[in-house]
């Protein structure tokens, strides 16, 4: 019993740090069309010629100049970020399915990602050029950081 009341505010402190750690979520990429489930939507990405079109629910929402595709989606379902295969280094596109219809925002760096980390209202992309982050339409080079990403 008294081992017990030693230990116990140990035991409350490391379950109280677990609680307040911000959650990350990295992600590799997925190159399937769909239908990928979202908080909006069942999104589809329909091959039409040399392209392809988003669709929500059957509604088309964008249109992407690709040969092929790959994505990362946000574990809870509200954005995903689409790299666009033409020529050379993808196109990169950020979806918010929050928004009706989604949010569509390019991201105006082309660049093969290698991960994708998702942290409340940021991305921070990893690519063989570096580490960037992408926040409310800004994407900025990540220098010097003292945030972990794993």
């Amino acid at each position: 019993m008294t081992a017990l009341r030693r230990i116990r505010p140990l035991i409350v402190a490391t379950l109280l740090l677990f609680t307040t750690v911000p959650r990350v979520f990295a992600q590799e990429a997925d190159s399937s069309t769909g239908p990928i489930r979202t908080i909006g939507g069942s999104v589809l990405f329909v091959q039409q010629g040399n392209g392809f079109e988003a669709q929500i629910d059957g509604k088309p929402f964008d249109r992407l100049n690709a040969g092929r595709i790959a994505h990362f989606d946000e574990p809870s379902g509200t954005r995903m970020i689409v790299e666009a295969f033409d020529s050379g280094a993808p196109e990169l596109v950020l979806y918010d399915f929050s928004k009706r219809p989604p949010a569509v925002e390019r991201i105006g760096r082309r660049m093969k990602l290698t991960g994708v980390f998702w942290q409340g209202n940021e991305v921070v992309l990893k690519s063989a050029d570096g580490w960037f982050r992408f926040q409310r339409g800004t994407l900025t080079k990540l220098v010097s950081s003292k945030m972990i990403y794993h």
